[in-house]
């Protein structure tokens, strides 16, 4: 069980309150009807990721990294994605590409790292350069295609299949490296 001290750390409560924002963006998400409510949407989505930059940011500035902030940080954010990725999908049918490597990604992330670390006791780091680019494209792509609520357009389908090549390339990287990690020798 975590401490008090780490379950209370300034960056694990900014991670609380990203998780927080998660109902509230889906609420003003399903509920907007004009251009200020998806600029609202949009505004959410981007305090929550101005507020994952600052989490990690504070935890490694002032040595404030803890074994439950490793943990919780990353289901906040696979949290938020999974549930923007879900919402987009109404608006935007392509999303459903984006949806299903996420769930691939992740689900292989979890079994193949549990069970490389079982056999072998190694794991990932953490994430890998290509992945944090694929999200951090995800999170533009989708605040910008909430922002200007552009459904059916040439742009929007661009800038999802721009989206879906990057995060696919990211999860053939992590199952390189998955594989790599597996069949390396000590």
């Amino acid at each position: 069980m975590p401490s008090r001290k780490e379950l209370f750390s300034i960056p694990n409560i900014i991670c609380y309150f990203r998780i927080l924002l998660v109902p509230i963006f889906m609420y003003v998400y399903l509920a907007a009807e004009t251009e200020g409510d998806y600029l609202m949407s949009a505004g959410i989505l981007t305090l929550s990721g101005l507020s994952d930059f600052l989490d990690g940011y504070i935890a490694r500035k002032y040595n404030m990294i803890t074994d439950w902030g490793k943990l919780i940080d990353p289901i906040a954010d696979k949290l938020t994605q999974f549930v923007c990725a879900c919402l987009l999908v109404y608006t935007y049918p392509a999303y459903w590409v984006l949806l299903i490597i996420i769930v691939v990604k992740d689900i292989m992330l979890a079994v193949a790292g549990m069970y490389i670390y079982k056999k072998t006791g190694r794991r990932m780091d953490g994430a890998q350069l290509p992945g944090k680019i694929a999200t951090a494209v995800f999170f533009v792509v989708s605040i910008s295609l909430i922002a200007f609520h552009v459904p059916g357009t040439l742009i929007s389908r661009v800038m999802i299949i721009v989206t879906a090549f990057l995060m696919f390339t990211a999860m053939v990287y992590y199952a390189k490296d998955l594989y790599q990690l597996y069949v390396q020798r000590d």
